[in-house]
Parts: C-alpha cells; sequence; structure tokens
C-alpha cells in the first residue's frame, strides 16, 4: 500500500509541476501580449492622429483650390459676357453702316 501512496504521491507532484509551469507559461505570454497590445494601441492611435491631421490640411487646401477656382470662373463668365457685349454692339454698328 505505501508504494501505491508513493506513486500516487509522485503523481501529484509531476501534475503539480506541470500545473505550474503552464500558469507561469500563460502569465509571461500574458504580459507579453499586453505589452504587444499597449504598444500596437499607441502606434496605431499615432497613425490615426497623423492621418487626421493630413486629411485636415488637405481639407483646407482642397478648401483653397475650389474657392480660387470659383473665383476664376466668376471672372472668365464675366469676361465672356463683356467679350459677348462688345461682339453685340461691333455687330450693332455694322448693321447701322450697312
Amino acid at each position: 500500500m505505501n508504494k501505491v501512496v508513493d506513486a500516487s504521491g509522485s503523481v501529484c507532484n509531476s501534475t503539480t509541476k506541470k500545473v505550474n509551469k503552464l500558469i507561469t507559461d500563460a502569465r509571461v505570454f500574458m504580459e507579453k501580449f499586453q505589452s504587444s497590445f499597449e504598444s500596437n494601441t499607441a502606434k496605431a492611435n499615432e497613425v490615426i492622429s497623423s492621418l487626421g491631421s493630413t486629411l485636415k490640411i488637405e481639407k483646407v487646401k482642397l478648401q483653397e483650390v475650389h474657392t480660387g477656382l470659383k473665383t476664376d470662373h466668376a471672372e472668365f463668365n464675366s469676361s465672356i459676357s463683356s467679350m459677348i457685349s462688345k461682339l453685340q454692339d461691333d455687330l450693332a454698328l455694322e448693321r447701322k453702316i450697312l
């Protein structure tokens, strides 16, 4: 009976050591995982912040281009209208002469 108790105790000790190693390995993994997660989160937040800043700058630039194009378009329309009016006046003058 002593042999059975000794064998059972030996198996329990071996199993306890294996479980303790498994728990230690799981803790090490979780610590590394947490560290990587925090590092990746910080990097992702930096990238998102940088992208947000870049997009804001690009939006301002596009608004400036839009405003410039709108002004150019208005000036172009005014110029065309002026030229058409001059042509109409010239045509009316030619008709009077003829």
